[in-house]
């Protein structure tokens, strides 16, 4: 479980994070995840500037730790300023981009083709299940091609990329891609797509398109103090690794102090602790409770026709009117919406950090 916490006055900003941290790796086409209890996840940005920056998920990025990425980009950084918390990230992530020294291109490629291939096997294993209960295989598969191309052509490319070099990734990688669908077609011992440039283009388009689902990621919260800002602000990115040379980031929330809101205070990762702290219960405390009184709430009304002698069968909307009731019993434990945990790792021993602007 990681737990993290950004907390902003007008004064200062406090990061603190638990010590816990996973490190993926590839091994034999499997992936692996090994815990780490005494990772640093709260860095300083900057050397002369209080800006900083904090991590959660993954360690790492493309097998080059976070703590790594960050001490030399201090050094690339050495005395030069920002006006905003905002442009210190920007400048992160050009700095990230088009690096060989940190990601060589074949790391990159190995990255990008594994989840492209996996789409594939993927969709090829359900057109298996269609023929085995007695359907065509190719003309499901063909099915299952077309939807997802359908839903992905009304989604835009990430701008991280662009479209122009969305399609050069395709021309380049189109053979490799090619030959893993003759493998797999040989392994499932079925038919091929109808269309083969369209089922390449589609599984390329449904990992950059979706880069947060395929790819490893990694939470950045940057926060702390531009060179043109009073009071201190927040930005938060998910980072998705490097793709042709091009970082894919995610921006997820953002905030800023002004004069009207003097403090600020959040969770990333697990929320748990800060959930229970702040509102008085945590999410599955909630959820459980919320499952109990639905469970009991439809038993009563059993109990209440049974003694009234009506029949409980009679009621049409029997579903709805205990989803209703439920519902304003939630709303009156909690009446702000709570959202799920995103981790499940180990907690280790906290650590934390304090930036503030120079006297």
């Amino acid at each position: 479980m990681t737990a993290e916490v950004c907390m902003m006055n007008r004064l200062a900003v406090v990061l603190a994070a638990d010590s816990a941290t996973t490190v993926s790796r590839w091994v034999n086409g499997e992936k692996e995840e090994r815990y780490f209890k005494g990772a640093n996840k709260i860095f300083q940005l900057s050397d002369h500037y209080p800006v900083g920056l904090m991590i959660f998920d993954s360690a790492d990025i493309l097998q080059v730790p976070w703590e790594t990425v960050v001490k030399c980009f201090r050094a690339h950084l050495e005395k030069k300023p920002f006006n905003t918390v905002e442009e210190y990230a920007q400048e992160l992530f050009s700095y990230l981009s088009d690096n060989p020294r940190f990601f060589p291109e074949s790391v990159q490629t190995d990255q990008l083709l594994r989840p492209v291939r996996s789409e594939i096997f993927g969709w090829l294993a359900q057109s298996k299940e269609a023929e085995a209960a007695g359907g065509n295989q190719r003309d499901r598969l063909d099915q299952i091609i077309a939807e997802r191309r359908e839903v992905l052509d009304a989604l835009e490319m990430s701008p991280c990329l662009g479209q122009e070099l969305a399609e050069k990734i395709v021309v380049d990688h189109r053979e490799a891609i090619e030959k893993t669908i003759a493998d797999l077609v040989s392994y499932f011992e079925c038919d091929p797509p109808s269309d083969i440039a369209a089922a390449v283009e589609t599984a390329f388009l449904q990992v950059l398109k979706h880069p947060e689902d395929h790819l490893s990621t990694t939470g950045l919260v940057v926060c702390g103090f531009g060179d043109h800002e009073i009071f201190p602000a927040m930005v938060e990115y998910v980072s998705c690794g490097i793709v042709a040379g091009k970082h894919l980031h995610i921006k997820k929330s953002e905030k800023a102090l002004d004069h009207d809101n003097p403090a600020w205070l959040s969770a990333f990762a697990q929320t748990e602790m800060t959930d229970t702290f702040n509102l008085g219960l945590s999410y599955p405390m909630y959820a459980q409770l919320m499952i109990t009184v639905t469970e009991n709430l439809a038993e009563f009304a059993s109990q209440v026709a049974t003694a009234s002698g009506g029949e409980i069968a009679a009621i049409d909307d029997l579903d709805s009117l205990v989803q209703g009731a439920k519902d304003k019993i939630g709303s009156a434990v909690l009446p702000i919406p709570m959202k799920p945990p995103l981790c499940s790792e180990m907690i280790a021993p906290p650590v934390s950090g304090m930036i503030s602007p120079p006297v």
